[in-house]
């Protein structure tokens, strides 16, 4: 693992372990998969795998509840996620909630928030 992927694992490690955040992706060079693995088998932190674009793996790590939601989604590529899985994952990745209920009802019905914003 490069210098610079190694500092910036450790630093989401590090604000996971602080409750700064409860559920963190990572995407990794499958040459790093095994580090990344190592450093969560030793922090005793809860991950799931999935893919990711050409050589890349996406390591999901947190909260078991959280990982229990990312499981359900199965194994697929993040772009493979539908309207309501990729909410959820916002969510639940720390994103800003208006932006993802904005992002979520532009993705199903073109006109969102025309009830409430007219």
């Amino acid at each position: 693992m490069g210098q610079a992927d190694n500092r910036l694992f450790s630093h989401l490690l590090y604000e996971y372990k602080k409750g700064i955040r409860r559920l963190v992706l990572y995407t990794a060079r499958e040459s790093d998969a095994e580090a990344c693995r190592g450093k969560l088998r030793r922090g005793n932190i809860t991950w799931h795998e999935t893919p990711a674009k050409e050589g890349r793996i996406n390591f999901f790590f947190g909260d078991c509840p959280c990982i229990s939601i990312v499981k359900s989604f199965g194994d697929k590529p993040l772009n493979g996620f539908d309207e309501k899985e990729d909410f959820i994952l916002g969510v639940l990745l720390g994103y800003d909630i208006t932006k993802q209920c904005e992002r979520y009802l532009g993705n199903i019905e073109k006109q969102f928030c025309a009830a409430c914003c007219g």
